[in-house]
């Protein structure tokens, strides 16, 4: 049983780390998608605003830069945003439920078989496991 809450815990906590390295990975390309769009956009702003407005108003030229950008930041939010499942973390988190289970099913067991062990008289002992087998089933249900 200690095994299987040894076994559960380091699960866990494989589960924990492996979540939290991903979680820096979608900050960390949130940073660089922010200092990106400040200081790239920033010079493509000015560097096609004076290359559109040669042949066009300022008004058209400008309209054009903001389509630009806002194909940029809808790229580089959904990069941002998106969420995928790690399958070491998963499987981590299937193992610690295993376990878990598992432990819940020996403690049963033990719980239904220490009144047969205890009692001095089978009947008396017989009469206890029942009584705690009928317990248990109602417990695990809810």
């Amino acid at each position: 049983m200690f095994q299987l809450l040894r076994l559960a815990a380091q699960a866990e906590a494989l589960r924990w780390k492996r979540t939290g390295r991903g979680y820096a990975i979608q900050a960390g390309l949130g940073a660089a998608a922010a200092v990106f769009a400040l200081m790239l956009v920033i010079m493509l702003h000015v560097a096609a605003l004076i290359w559109l407005a040669r042949g066009r108003d300022g008004a058209t030229a400008a309209l054009i830069i903001g389509g630009v950008d806002l194909v940029l930041a809808a790229i580089l939010g959904w990069l941002a945003a998106r969420h995928a499942e790690d399958p070491v973390a998963l499987e981590a988190q299937r193992v610690r439920d295993d376990a878990l289970r598992q432990v819940g099913d020996t403690t049963a067991r033990a719980a239904m078989v220490l009144p047969l062990l205890r009692s001095q008289s089978a009947k008396k002992g017989l009469v206890g496991a029942v009584l705690t087998a009928i317990a248990v089933g109602l417990f695990s249900r809810r």
